[in-house]
């Protein structure tokens, strides 16, 4: 699911933002011009579920379908009776999300809108925390919306009462989700693509690596038991300049990680002329 395109859902009154057609109703209109924080959470909360709901149904729809035409009863038969099933539900963007909120937060986030009055970008005034540098002001924001939608999709019943998790994830898709969704308020234009899985946005983790890694880490796998996806990229003399010494910072570094409770880091060393 698209978190940055529900967030703008939340703004433009249910409506989405490309064909401007009216996919949940109810959803108060925020035309006041400057947006508020406590009325965009609001709306994107009734979005969240509305979401769930949707979402949880269409998965049971699904799983049930496989089961009638055979291919889970096959694959069911090698388990036994009395098994535990979970279903896996994913979000994207929560980054993007986190900086979003954030910057309503903290800034002030003025909609620019068309002559349908949806919003074709925003004009932000002054600068906010950003999600990947150790700011709890950013960060627990990333943390609440994790935990509410996990929580909003346990509300629904499962197929076969599958114990429902969620992923935070994206490896490749996050081109794709972002060539899909129109501009959000942290800056990103439209067309940009996401960061992959929970990662920050790309260039905005601006306090180093283990900040970045911290961030990251404070994501609860409590609400995410389908795994929080960290793709994390670092040049070598980052590391330090002899090898030895490059290696254990790097296992240095994937401790502290760990140590805090992190899920997942897949953990690329490169440069320029690596990829050349």
């Amino acid at each position: 699911c698209n978190l940055p395109k529900w967030l703008l859902m939340a703004i433009n009154a249910g409506h989405e933002e490309h064909e401007w057609v009216e996919i949940l109703s109810n959803i108060p209109a925020l035309w006041d011009g400057v947006l508020h924080y406590e009325d965009v959470m609001k709306n994107f909360k009734l979005v969240m579920d509305n979401i769930a709901r949707v979402y949880a149904k269409a998965m049971y729809i699904i799983h049930y379908m496989h089961d009638k035409y055979y291919y889970e009863k096959a694959q069911m038969a090698f388990v036994d009776t009395y098994h535990g099933v979970d279903i896996a539900y994913g979000i994207a963007g929560i980054s993007i999300i986190a900086d979003s909120l954030s910057a309503i937060k903290y800034a002030k986030v003025t909609p620019i809108r068309n002559e349908k009055w949806i919003t074709v970008d925003f004009q932000i005034e002054w600068d906010f925390p950003k999600f990947g540098n150790d700011d709890d002001r950013v960060d627990s924001i990333a943390q609440e919306i994790t935990q509410y939608f996990s929580q909003q999709l346990a509300k629904h019943k499962t197929y076969k009462n599958a114990n429902p998790t969620l992923s935070l994830l994206t490896i490749t898709s996050n081109v794709m989700y972002g060539k899909a969704t129109g501009a959000t308020p942290d800056w990103r234009k439209e067309g940009d693509a996401f960061a992959p899985g929970a990662n920050p946005m790309h260039g905005r983790d601006a306090h180093w690596a283990i900040a970045s890694l911290n961030s990251v880490a404070k994501l609860n796998y409590e609400f995410a038991q389908d795994g929080i996806s960290n793709t994390f990229s670092i040049v070598p003399t980052a590391l330090w300049a002899d090898r030895e010494e490059q290696v254990e910072n790097l296992i240095n570094l994937m401790d502290g990680y760990f140590t805090k409770d992190a899920h997942h880091l897949n953990v690329n060393v490169l440069n320029r002329e690596t990829l050349m």
